[in-house]
């Protein structure tokens, strides 16, 4: 279809079709800004029961009315595309059978089977496919479709040979896809300017599985360079290890002598770990932490832990207390949430909004309740709504959870009082005024729930009223700054 809007090159237009069967969505980015162009979406391989098409502008984004958040098109049709790819099947060796036009590519990901310019003992084969990334989103790859289906009952380990200049520690992710689902799995590489044999275990994963996308460097925007460019080789199941068994955790977790990455559960795209503690401070002077990471999937994903036992004294002690590290901006959610076995039997959950970046802090959710004992289950969803490249915005580390007593909560409450700050009246439709006890108030910013900075003053006293009138209806996140530090403040325009 053709489309014309005035928002940056490289805003995302999601297209989904809906019917009787799975929805499928695909992504197209603009390309120019303020002149019309023709987008395209690829939907090969989508069974034909969709007679529903859904439009997403700037996909991702909250609008706020203005030229940037408005768009024009026209003239949506069905029209021919590349050549129809060739199913085939594992294992996939390059050296017959798989040709350019057999990929699909994505959002600035473009795959070629090319002659091995890197032939050597690790990998003598003559020809191999070369994967360039170069522009589009951090999001970009290629898929390949699969005559029949990945049957992951005994050989749920996926493995490749994969050569690349980039820096070591680059994010490569396997996505397995079927219509309507996916599952995928990240790894790291481990060399540069070397072939490595890099291996994704899929265990436990079902086996209806029928497409396979490639998505090197994921989290960032490739430039064309030797860095963005990667070659792979021999894709195919092997045996390997299976996941062990998630182990049930007691209260208080602190990681350092139980529950491993293993007794996590990851649901649409989180990957949680145990690992060594990358910012040790006086705030945390744990040696081992969790890390939640948002990598690709939806914005709700979450990782849960069960418990031995459920949890007792919820009426009096049922405020879990976690601190928390991210570099992700000021205003960023972490919803907590309890469950029962088996997992959305019962729940409830309860959100947190982080008050500093780069600090270890700690964050208490009042998830008490007068029916109690029924929850046995964490539910973790740190980020909730925010980034998913993983990058560092969208990285988590978390330790020492517990339960405390209700008093101590700072969970958002009617007056909204945090360190002596207080919001009123809140919810409003146009004035909401801020005040401090004892400090005056050197700066307030209002920022959106996406982390952008809607409104700046600088009062220098103890109150001061901020005019929301022109912003749109949702939750802001104001930081207020004082001789004594700085505080956060949930407010609510209606």
């Amino acid at each position: 279809m053709k489309v014309y809007t005035e928002a940056p090159v490289g805003t995302t237009i999601k297209l989904k079709l809906e019917g009787s069967g799975p929805a499928v969505d695909v992504d197209a980015v603009t390309t120019v800004s303020g002149a019309w162009e023709t987008l395209e979406w690829i939907f090969a391989g989508t069974e034909n029961n969709l007679n529903v098409v859904v439009f997403m502008f700037d996909f991702g984004t909250v609008g706020d009315g203005s030229v940037t958040s408005t768009f024009y098109f026209d003239d949506v049709e069905q029209v021919s595309g590349p050549t129809v790819p060739q199913p085939t099947t594992l294992p996939i060796d390059f050296e017959s059978g798989v040709v350019n036009t057999d990929f699909l590519n994505y959002n600035g990901s473009t795959a070629a089977v090319v002659s091995n310019p890197q032939l050597d003992a690790n990998n003598p084969s003559a020809t191999v496919c070369q994967i360039v990334r170069d522009g589009g989103t951090y999001y970009g790859g290629s898929k390949v479709f699969l005559s029949s289906v990945v049957d992951l009952s005994t050989l749920w380990h996926i493995s490749m040979k994969v050569y690349t200049t980039a820096p070591i520690g680059t994010r490569i992710k396997l996505e397995l896809q079927k219509t309507g689902g996916s599952a995928n799995l990240d790894k790291l590489t481990t060399v540069s300017g070397e072939w490595e044999t890099i291996s994704w275990n899929f265990d436990g994963q079902a086996s209806d599985y029928n497409q396979i996308q490639f998505m090197f460097d994921f989290g960032n925007v490739g430039d064309g360079a030797s860095t963005s460019t990667f070659l792979f080789d021999d894709v195919q199941q092997v045996s390997g290890p299976a996941i062990p068994d998630p182990i049930k955790a007691t209260l208080p977790i602190d990681f350092e002598n139980s529950v491993v990455t293993s007794d996590f559960t990851n649901f649409f795209g989180a990957q949680t770990t145990v690992i060594p503690n990358p910012y040790v401070d006086a705030n945390n002077p744990s040696a081992t932490v969790g890390k939640f990471l948002r990598s690709g999937g939806s914005g709700y994903m979450r990782s849960k832990l069960t418990l031995t036992d459920y949890i007792a004294d919820m009426s009096t002690a049922g405020t879990l207390s976690m601190k928390v590290y991210t570099d992700a901006p000021v205003g960023t959610m972490l919803k907590f949430k309890l469950e029962s076995s088996p997992p959305e039997q019962f729940g409830k959950e309860q959100d947190a909004l982080t008050t500093v970046s780069g600090e270890w802090v700690t964050y208490t959710w009042d998830l008490s309740n007068g029916d109690n004992p029924i929850y046995d289950v964490l539910t973790l969803m740190l980020g909730y709504g925010s980034p998913n490249d993983a990058s560092a915005n969208a990285a988590f580390y978390f330790d020492d959870i517990k339960v405390v007593s209700n008093s101590l909560s700072n969970e958002f409450d009617g007056s909204f009082t945090i360190d002596h700050l207080n919001a009123f009246p809140n919810p409003t439709k146009n004035l909401v005024t801020i005040s401090a006890k004892t400090k005056k108030i050197s700066s307030i910013t209002l920022y959106n729930i996406l982390g952008k900075e809607m409104i700046t003053l600088h009062p220098i006293s103890l109150v001061a009223t901020v005019d929301v009138t022109d912003l749109d209806y949702g939750i802001y996140i104001a930081e207020v700054t004082t001789n004594s530090g700085k505080g956060v403040l949930k407010i609510i325009k209606e």
